[in-house]
């Protein structure tokens, strides 16, 4: 009984000493590497320094203290990459908010309080009440930077649901919207018939890109649906569009900037608000 007893105090101490060796070495591992992460963030590689702390969580997770210690060289670099977006965002966005200040003058900023939450700025020629009873793309941008392309349609009834812009060989064409979806409207007014489908942001598959670029005089609009539409797109209209797409380019810029800024200024916010309550002890 003596001799069990013996052998198994052996192994325990064995495995003791083995353990603590162990946990010796590792420890070693551990402040070897974190001693590289300090230097890869003293030298600005900041995304070289995050692949090494996750390495640290992985490989040691039984070091308490070793990964606090990351944590906290973690907390360093979202510190100063937040530091350096805040200083690069500050010093576009004036620029950025003069020229969309510049590009709205063209623009008349519709919003009706009782059914929008959100406004439009629409380009001066194509305002609603200048263009009744007319087939033409009116475009316009939200207040959140979104892009919209409608297809107003005037004659008999075609439930047209996509658009196809052509000129020569090169041709462009939206999504396809069925006469179910809210985003088709299709009405009679006495002896008229209107229809109005409407492309939201990426929804124009090209179309409004093949617009601004192209070159060609005529740019002709085919109008597809249990009938076809054409049209040719006037130079009033194509001005709108480039306005509108350029609008909509700059102020889509301004609206990242802020929420850049915003996400910054929270992570230094909040990485500063838990360094405080670890010194006050809370």
């Amino acid at each position: 009984m003596n001799k069990i007893l013996k052998l198994t105090f052996n192994l325990i101490l064995a495995i003791s000493l083995f353990s603590c060796d162990s946990r010796h070495a590792q420890e070693k591992q551990a402040d070897k590497l974190l001693a590289d992460i300090q230097m890869l963030i003293d030298q600005n590689s900041l995304n070289s320094a995050k692949i090494e702390i996750d390495s640290i969580h992985k490989r040691f997770p039984m070091l308490v203290e070793k990964r606090r210690i990351a944590a906290a060289l973690e907390d360093t670099i979202i510190r100063r990459e937040s530091a350096r977006s805040l200083v690069y965002c500050d010093s576009i966005l004036p620029g950025k908010i003069h020229e969309m200040d510049s590009i709205q003058k063209n623009f008349r900023f519709e919003k009706n309080e009782k059914y929008q939450e959100i406004g439009n700025y629409v380009y001066k020629t194509q305002q609603t009440e200048n263009n009744a009873n007319r087939t033409y793309l009116k475009t316009y941008v939200d207040e959140n930077a979104d892009f919209y392309l409608i297809s107003n349609y005037c004659g008999g009834k075609i439930e047209h649901g996509s658009i196809e812009v052509s000129s020569n060989d090169l041709f462009a064409h939206t999504d396809t919207i069925s006469s179910s979806d809210p985003n088709y409207h299709g009405f009679d007014d006495g002896s008229l018939h209107f229809e109005a489908v409407t492309f939201k942001n990426q929804a124009d598959k090209g179309v409004i890109a093949f617009i601004t670029q192209s070159t060609a005089k005529q740019i002709k609009v085919t109008l597809h649906g249990k009938k076809s539409y054409i049209y040719y797109l006037s130079d009033a209209d194509r001005k709108a569009i480039v306005e509108t797409d350029h609008l909509w380019k700059v102020k889509k810029d301004v609206v990242q900037l802020q929420k850049e800024i915003k996400k910054a200024s929270f992570r230094i916010e909040q990485i500063n608000r838990s360094k405080n309550k670890i010194k006050s002890g809370k």
